[in-house]
């Protein structure tokens, strides 16, 4: 087909047309007309259907989804299992009956200390972002709605068991226990916490320099203070440990204590902070393990030092110890995790596990009470096969993981309940 024929069909099409811009302004001068270019003028519909593709590609692009976060949160609700299978009562029980297993037991306590703060950045990384819209609308009636529903259905059937099956209160205390709720639940309440000023947090969350200032004081107030406090109480430094609650109640300082930090630090962290050296990487993972072996040391020696006396002062939520092998085990996800190419099936179960986590979170210590109440499957026995704490936690845990589990995929598959309570 000629350039002429071709230019004829460009002006006749209906749907496109051409207009010809002259190349050279004296072509017109000399009644020369020659070297017209055409151009092709896009209709409304085909622009506006344009738009969309490019739109939704740059969604996708901007949105792409974070499976070591996944992998993450999978880790670390195994994690928490873990923990309260080789919990506080476990290990108190083991110490007063002078049984050498709570040393294990202990070790397994002070290696899955990193749950609740590994959920809580997690919680930040994607709340926190500025690029996401935002809108109270969807703050109150999706976020904090969730969560609220959520803590409804399970504080209820944590009343009605207490009522009715373990028979430890009366029916006419079933408000105040679904108020209150069981002890595991305060998770729900300080998330809900966090999501309430995460609109102040997102205002300076991509400024680098405001953040770190914030997150200076978050390490100082909520983390290098409460550590203080418990070495000085851990080894009776009874003076040293009333001055400085006298001058940090002076203070009356609150804005950056808690779980506000690690809130604030898990979107910094994803989006701000990238070390490309495999050696500082290294060292830094090595500072880690360097870190879990002092959590472990100084909680045996206090527990060895004050026999029968359960100690956290070392493996508390707040302390610097456990912040620092958090955050260096949330760096090990995001730089090696986030490297691996996940296959297409790796994907769909990394993905179907990540939103089952909350599920299990909220089921796992109704389970673990009723498997020690009714099935003989607890720390120390299992179907009545009795064995070694440091034996029977691992199978706990499996055990209410795997139930917890299944309880939660079930969830996830009935209507109504699915969207409100995991």
């Amino acid at each position: 087909m000629s350039e002429n024929e071709l230019n004829q069909d460009n002006i006749n099409n209906p749907v496109v047309k051409s207009n010809f811009i002259q190349s050279d302004s004296n072509n017109n001068i000399n009644g020369i007309e020659k070297n017209l270019l055409p151009i092709r003028v896009i209709s409304s519909s085909e622009q506006t259907l344009c738009d969309q593709q490019i739109a939704l590609a740059n969604k996708k692009k901007g949105r792409k989804r974070l499976y070591w976060a996944d992998c993450a949160r999978i880790f670390s609700t195994v994690s928490i299992i873990f923990l309260h299978c080789a919990g506080n009562g476990c290990e108190k029980t083991l110490l007063k009956r002078n049984d050498p297993t709570w040393k294990i037991i202990c070790f397994y306590n002070c290696i899955t200390r990193f749950g609740v703060p590994m959920f809580v950045l997690l919680s930040g990384t994607f709340i926190l972002d500025p690029s996401k819209p935002f809108s109270f609308k969807k703050l109150f009636r999706h976020n904090i709605l969730r969560l609220a529903t959520a803590f409804s259905f399970w504080s209820t059937i944590n009343a009605l068991l207490n009522i009715f099956l373990y028979k430890k209160n009366k029916p006419l205390e079933f408000f105040k226990l679904f108020v209150v709720g069981e002890e595991y639940l305060w998770f729900i309440f300080m998330i809900i916490g966090c999501y309430l000023i995460s609109p102040f947090l997102r205002f300076f969350s991509d400024d680098i320099l405001l953040a770190r200032y914030f997150l200076g004081l978050c390490v100082f107030w909520g983390s290098l203070i409460p550590t203080l406090k418990n070495i000085f109480h851990s080894y009776n430094m009874k003076e040293a440990e009333t001055e400085l609650d006298t001058w940090t109640s002076r203070w009356h300082y609150h804005f950056t204590l808690e779980f506000v930090g690690y809130f604030a630090a898990g979107y910094h962290i994803v989006k701000h902070v990238s070390i490309k050296s495999l050696k500082v990487r290294l060292i830094l993972y090595l500072l880690g393990i360097v870190d879990v072996i002092l959590i472990v040391y100084l909680t045996m020696s206090m527990e060895t030092k004050y026999k029968k006396r359960y100690s956290k002062d070392f493996r508390d939520n707040y302390t610097l110890t456990v912040a620092f092998y958090t955050v260096v085990l949330f760096i090990f996800f995001k730089h090696e995790i986030g490297k691996i190419n996940f296959s297409e099936r790796a994907i769909k179960i990394i993905s179907k596990l990540s939103s089952l986590t909350f599920g299990m979170y909220l089921s796992h210590m109704i389970l673990k009470i009723l498997l020690s109440r009714y099935f003989h499957i607890k720390q120390e026995e299992f179907l009545g096969i009795k064995f070694g704490a440091h034996i029977g936690c691992p199978i706990f845990c499996l055990s209410i993981t795997i139930l917890s589990l299944l309880i939660s995929y079930i969830l996830s598959k009935t209507p109504y309940l699915k969207s409100y309570v995991l």
